[in-house]
């Protein structure tokens, strides 16, 4: 698991939204300014685990580790693979233009279906705040306030 610093920027409900400077990874690459404009941040939102969190606070976020290779396969691959198999095994029998919707219908149906499958496992590749690792400062006007003697 993955496992990184971000500053709590809003608090909603049952949600933060967190935020944090994009990497340097991407300071290097040519494309940065097409993924990000001028703003150079990445926002997340996740679920607040029942923590006192306040506006400035630094916490500790956890991302689940997911294959990549699985990923593209679940969405790439097997659609590909699917349009192909169908638009072969039903363009002699039903024409060109039948077959060829048909393999759409059937990419769409994949799609639908995945749609499902991925709101069931959602919650366990969902990053959550793990802890707290510094407090913001506190805003109390009597902080740092000298009184007469």
């Amino acid at each position: 698991m993955a496992r990184e610093t971000m500053v709590v920027k809003t608090i909603l409900n049952d949600d933060v939204v967190l935020e944090r400077d994009r990497t340097s990874m991407c300071g290097k690459c040519p494309a940065n300014m097409l993924c990000t404009g001028e703003a150079q941040k990445i926002n997340l939102v996740v679920g607040r685990n029942n923590l006192d969190l306040a506006e400035g606070d630094v916490v500790l976020v956890e991302t689940p580790t997911i294959s990549a290779t699985r990923t593209a396969f679940l969405v790439y691959t097997i659609p590909t693979i699917l349009f192909i198999l169908t638009v072969m095994l039903t363009v002699k029998k039903l024409g060109e233009l039948t077959a060829f919707f048909l393999g759409i219908s059937f990419v769409a149906a994949y799609f639908f279906l995945l749609r499902f499958y991925d709101k069931r496992f959602r919650k366990k590749f969902r990053p959550r705040i793990v802890g707290i690792v510094k407090r913001a400062r506190s805003e109390d006007p009597s902080d740092g306030a000298s009184l007469p003697i």
